[in-house]
């Protein structure tokens, strides 16, 4: 009988242990192949996550030198149109005064040489 039970087991038993012995260190081999693989991918998931950052902190970067150049103009656009418009109310201040200078000296002129004067004379003599 134990001869039977070694045939058996050397027949029967020990090939179906290599196969399974088999699909066993290729199931393992297969599992740490996908923990390779999903180790690759984490990595290469963390490095796309720096690489997007990184390019976000640029565009960010980019478009906050755009704002204050773009708001820079305008200031220096704004800056020169009240320039402009404080030289233009100045020039008309100026003409302003030169008028009134003129008529001031006209008016001096005319009534030290006594022409006013004596046109009102002539003008109060008719109505008198």
């Amino acid at each position: 009988m134990l001869n039977s039970h070694e045939e058996i087991i050397h027949k029967n038993i020990l090939p179906r242990l290599d196969v399974v012995e088999k699909a066993q260190a290729a199931f393992q081999q297969e599992v740490a192949t996908i923990k390779s693989d999903l180790m690759g991918v984490q990595r290469g998931q963390a490095q796309l996550e720096l690489t997007v950052m990184k390019d976000g902190k640029e565009t960010r970067d980019m478009l906050k030198q755009f704002v204050n150049h773009v708001l820079d103009q305008d200031k220096q656009e704004s800056q020169a149109k009240l320039e402009d418009k404080k030289a233009e109310t100045q020039s008309k201040i100026e003409a302003r005064k030169a008028r009134w200078e003129i008529i001031g000296k006209v008016t001096v002129v005319l009534a030290g040489s006594g022409s006013i004067i004596y046109a009102w004379i002539e003008l109060l003599k008719d109505k008198l």
